[in-house]
């Protein structure tokens, strides 16, 4: 059942009909025509809103009480095997995908990583031959003697160096260490 009417033209003093009335029908399915408010209808405390010179818009609502709780959609095995099969492919390609995008992300970092390690080992090497150079230069033999000669020492004289020329591995098995080393 539909209803419709327009708040204007209910006479002065009377109110809207309790029973709808049947405007056109659509099944049992009921509508009823009400203004959109503050426009056509009603104002607030000041009784009916004026005639407007347009044409009112009216405003259908249908109501449709149909329960389809009860309806099921079965599902044919074969058609629902054909949706688990493409549901697992697309999983499977998903998981490619991943697992491309993840090593391209990787190389990346490992790349940025071995041009590190690349400046690291350039800054070692450079270090490394500094400290070569600065050890070349203690064992210099003149900066030796120039130190020696500060300490008061002097070369032995040639009747002090004695040489062997005949020497056994015996005699340098028994020859002992008297004072060892100690460590500062």
């Amino acid at each position: 059942m539909a209803t419709a009417f327009r708040w204007w033209e209910i006479p002065d003093g009377e109110t809207a009909p309790k029973e709808p009335r049947i405007v056109r029908g659509q099944g049992k399915a009921t509508q009823q025509l009400r203004p959109a408010p503050g426009r056509f209808g009603m104002r607030e405390g000041r009784g009916l809103a004026p005639r407007r010179t347009r044409a009112p818009l009216v405003e259908f609502h249908t109501l449709k009480r149909i329960d389809n709780s009860r309806l099921v959609r079965h599902v044919e095995p074969l058609r629902l095997r054909a949706y688990y099969k493409l549901a697992a492919l697309g999983g499977a390609v998903a998981m490619c995908f991943m697992f491309y995008i993840y090593q391209h992300f990787r190389c990346i970092d490992l790349s940025f990583q071995l041009e590190d390690l690349r400046g690291k080992q350039t800054q070692a090497q450079a270090l490394n031959s500094q400290l070569k150079l600065e050890m070349e230069s203690w064992r210099n033999p003149h900066r030796i003697n120039a130190i020696a000669q500060q300490l008061g020492l002097e070369q032995p004289a040639p009747q002090q160096v004695l040489e062997y020329s005949d020497f056994d591995s015996t005699q340098a098995e028994s020859a002992r260490l008297v004072r060892p080393n100690r460590n500062p």
